[in-house]
């Protein structure tokens, strides 16, 4: 089985020198292994709000996700689409790993531990935030 390494680790070897005493070619490694990046982000939900530059997460179909999400308030952080869910207890971060598998606009909500579920409308309030997952 060929050993797969991402962009940036690729890229840390090569300048180190120590790619050329790995005992494989680039050519084993699957173009997708290259190009394939891990998207770190720490999300602090301050009564149930991102701060403006977070409202819009992009990233690219593949990418390794990994939030750190934390709230000054108890709540529930869910993903649409890609069924994705996490309870927060005030001042207590988790983390969400995934890979974004699908691409297009997903939107990613906060509900407060006071809040019951969607009204009988069926309307969402507005997302905390938008993923945009574009294609490669």
């Amino acid at each position: 089985m060929p050993l797969r390494f991402t962009r940036p680790v690729l890229t840390g070897l090569l300048g180190l020198g120590l790619l050329g005493a790995m005992p494989f070619t680039l050519a084993q490694a699957s173009p997708e292994a290259l190009s394939r990046t891990e998207a770190k982000l720490t999300l602090v939900v301050t009564d149930g709000m991102l701060p403006k530059e977070l409202r819009r997460i992009k990233v690219t179909k593949g990418d390794q996700i990994r939030w750190r999400v934390s709230s000054n308030t108890a709540g529930a952080l869910h993903l649409h689409a890609y069924r994705l869910s996490a309870t927060l207890q005030a001042g207590q971060p988790t983390e969400l790993a995934f890979t974004a598998f699908a691409t297009g606009q997903f939107r990613l909500e906060w509900h407060g531990a006071s809040e019951t579920s969607a009204p009988a409308t069926g309307h969402h309030a507005p997302p905390l935030a938008i993923l945009e997952v574009q294609p490669r």
